[in-house]
């Protein structure tokens, strides 16, 4: 693969459209990076990656990593992590290198005139998608609304948030056995973000045990493996967890910890070929595969490109910054999300917005990014 001459790296705070959902994890939720390469000949890539210690991600992109592309290094995200990482550390190289590899493998499919997924495999056109609707914000009717909808267009399932606003066990439980009520036999997901200690998890799994939930979702605080796996041999329901881990050593521990659902997401595992490493060590142990945290845009490539089933997450919150990137937010047909036509991600960024709402590097001088004020 050819290197590209430039790498830039920017950071990005998108405000809310009417309708869209409140933030709900810390006033950066939607923060992101992106990353535009561009090659000698002209053609470019796009890569993106999440929140977390977003301006130092760019900053590492934009100076050490470029640095060492101008200097000869090959533009590969393998021989960038040995160079970056030699002791397997995770956190803002392996964001930054996730963000990378994915431009690199845009650039690629782009290339070709195919898409990243095809250039994946292309093990199918689609995947089924379970919508997270569920948000905290919401009153128990708005939440059976939002769920109903989802699941009468077509979703396989929903996924509800939990252990969030203060709400008790008993709470959780009354807005889920609500949604459950609503959509019949649809999978329900409760996802609770590493936010419960593991006693009331265990009380919540209890509460919860006759809801028929697919699994539930990061119950216990840094996703303790040894308090999962006490959990998980309750066997009360499945466990899902992973959607931010940076590791293959961590999905393997997670899986033999009893994790059942592995979660790996492209933008944070290291990149494409990351994610689908942990994806298929995870199914030979006997796991389910389904990347959470939002970037459907993204893993629903490697998903369909190399896995011949699984689901996706479409995620509702992500809307806003899927607007940004391919002009308007991704859209299910009959349940399903299908891999765009256009060549590589099928990004179409739209550059004023992007512009607008892009965060001043620290000590650049600048304006303030004009982001619509929260609802």
């Amino acid at each position: 693969m050819t290197p590209p001459l430039s790498i830039a790296a920017s950071v990005h705070q998108p405000g809310a459209m009417p309708g869209d959902p409140l933030p709900y994890a810390g006033p950066d939720s939607f923060t992101f990076v992106r990353v535009v390469i561009r090659d000698d000949a002209g053609h470019r890539g796009e890569g993106v990656t999440g929140r977390f210690l977003a301006a130092e991600v760019a900053h590492f992109l934009n100076h050490a990593v470029s640095a060492a592309i101008a200097d000869g290094a090959p533009a590969d995200p393998a021989a960038l992590m040995r160079r970056f990482n030699p002791r397997g550390m995770t956190g803002v190289v392996v964001s930054a290198l996730s963000a990378l590899e994915i431009a690199l493998t845009d650039l690629e499919a782009r290339r070709q005139g195919i898409s990243v997924a095809a250039l994946l495999g292309g093990a199918r056109p689609g995947a089924p998608v379970h919508v997270t609707c569920g948000f905290p914000a919401l009153d128990t009717d708005a939440l059976v609304t939002a769920c109903a909808r989802e699941v009468e267009a077509g979703a396989r399932g929903v996924k509800v948030l939990i252990a969030a606003k203060g709400r008790s066990v008993a709470e959780d439980v009354a807005r889920l056995r609500a949604v459950r009520a609503a959509i019949g036999d649809a999978e329900l997901i409760a996802d609770a973000n590493c936010g419960m200690d593991e006693e009331t998890a265990r009380d919540f799994m209890r509460a919860a045990a006759d809801l028929d939930l697919t699994w539930l979702e990061e119950p216990v605080h840094g996703n303790d493996r040894h308090a999962l796996a006490r959990l998980a041999a309750q066997d009360v329901m499945p466990i899902g967890a992973g959607q931010m881990e940076g590791s293959l050593d961590r999905f393997r521990l997670l899986a033999e910890a009893g994790v059942r659902v592995l979660q790996p997401n492209a933008v944070f595992a290291g990149g494409f070929a990351a994610a689908i490493a942990a994806a298929r060590a995870g199914a030979a142990q006997g796991c389910a595969i389904s990347p959470a945290a939002g970037w459907d845009t993204v893993n629903l490539h490697w998903m369909c490109g190399a896995l011949g089933d699984g689901a996706v997450e479409l995620h509702r919150a992500h809307d806003r910054i899927a607007r940004l990137l391919l002009g308007r937010p991704p859209q299910a047909t009959q349940g399903k999300l299908r891999v765009p036509d256009a060549p590589g991600l099928g990004f179409a960024p739209d550059e004023d917005a992007l512009a607008a709402c892009r965060v001043p590097a620290p000590g650049e001088t600048g304006k303030t990014p004009n982001r619509r004020p929260e609802p």
